[in-house]
């Protein structure tokens, strides 16, 4: 039986799916899971955060949606760019400045990214293919695979209040 899910991964996987999720998904999954403290999601079943990196151009904070993996205080998260699109600029930004912060479940967190080495892509890849099939149609197409582990710091959470009163940190910010 194919389920609504399966046939969004499906769509996922396709130019027009691209570009749906770029300019429609993203902004409401990102909507949504601010306003609702990552209660709601569009994503069904699948993990989704909110990755926060600084712009390497603006030096201003960015925030998209990822689906991710988590082991342990490590999440990881995954960008293949479809060979007919530019590299997604969240992966620019984190390879110019990896400190990152990260927003699940109501929760921020402050970490690091680094791009995973081989042993743990070949160790993430299978169940990164399980939650979003279309990395692997973008990879086999020839699209360039980023792999982040992102280190958690547990002890920078802060709740929703705490965001609000204004009591989150900045990180230094390096030149665009």
């Amino acid at each position: 039986m194919v389920t609504g899910w399966t046939q969004v991964q499906r769509l996922g996987g396709t130019r027009l799916g691209v570009w749906a999720i770029k300019h429609v998904v993203a902004p409401l999954q990102l909507s949504l899971q601010r306003h609702s403290g990552g209660r709601l999601s569009l994503t069904g079943p699948a993990p989704v955060l909110l990755l926060t990196t600084v712009g390497r151009r603006t030096g201003k904070p960015r925030t998209v949606p990822a689906f991710y993996l988590r082991e342990g205080a490590k999440y990881v998260v995954c960008n293949v760019r479809p060979p007919h699109e530019h590299t997604n600029p969240w992966v620019l930004n984190a390879l110019a400045n990896p400190q990152v912060r990260l927003t699940l479940h109501g929760e921020t967190l402050d970490g690091w990214a680094r791009l995973a080495e081989q042993p743990e892509v070949d160790r993430f890849w299978p169940a990164l293919v399980q939650l979003w099939p279309a990395y692997r149609s973008f990879r086999n197409a020839g699209g360039d695979l980023s792999i982040f582990v992102i280190e958690a710091d547990r002890d920078s959470a802060r709740s929703p209040s705490a965001q609000r009163q204004g009591v989150v940190a900045r990180g230094p910010r390096e030149p665009d």
